[in-house]
């Protein structure tokens, strides 16, 4: 008996199911492979017909524009952060909090730096607004929200405390500013709770 092959049909989704799916499989690839990778590659990680991906997206560009902003995007951190309760202990909260912080500039630092130099989407909507947001700055609400019951233990104002976290996150997250003494997120957060000196009282 003869065997016929029959062509990949993708199973029904709606757009933007599609898109987000393509996307979920393009990630890692991008990780991988940067800018060279095919939509080929893409569509057959997805488990979907090249031309499926063409109707998702006008062309290669637009669908790694599309990964860009997924990875940008701060919802998941957001809503880590959101679930933290306000009501543990200052140690507990700061270590998760920089924890949280860290992995995020970390994974969009890994996918562009994988993606390497080039124009997005992202990019032309801040310049089209006249303004970026300042590091880890959507983070802001949320992380005074989890300091404010402890606000008679700080040595600076919430909002101080605040800024010179998220500053030093992403400072010692940016493999051109840190040398690696400052990747370990844990130490970091000590750092943050202790400064940089024994308290005397230690001595």
């Amino acid at each position: 008996m003869r065997m016929t092959t029959k062509a990949r049909r993708a199973a029904p989704m709606s757009p933007d199911d599609r898109r987000a799916s393509i996307l979920d499989a393009a990630i890692p690839l991008i990780l991988e492979r940067g800018a060279d990778v095919t939509t080929r590659e893409i569509a057959d990680a997805a488990g979907i017909a090249e031309g499926t991906v063409f109707r998702a997206f006008p062309d290669k560009n637009a669908l790694i524009d599309g990964a860009v902003e997924r990875v940008m995007d701060p919802a998941d951190t957001l809503a880590m952060l959101g679930a933290i309760d306000p009501a543990q202990p200052l140690e507990v909260k700061i270590e998760q909090i920089v924890m949280l912080l860290h992995s995020r500039v970390g994974s969009v630092v890994r996918f562009m730096t994988a993606l390497g130099p080039r124009e997005h989407a992202r990019a032309k909507a801040a310049d089209h607004h006249g303004h970026r947001h300042p590091p880890l700055g959507e983070a802001t609400d949320v992380v005074v929200r989890l300091l404010e019951p402890d606000r008679e233990r700080l040595r600076v104002s919430v909002p101080a405390a605040v800024d010179y976290l998220r500053i030093l996150v992403f400072g010692t997250s940016m493999p051109f500013l840190a040398t690696g003494a400052g990747s370990d997120p844990s130490a970091l957060a000590d750092f943050i709770l202790h400064g940089v000196a024994h308290d005397a009282s230690d001595a």
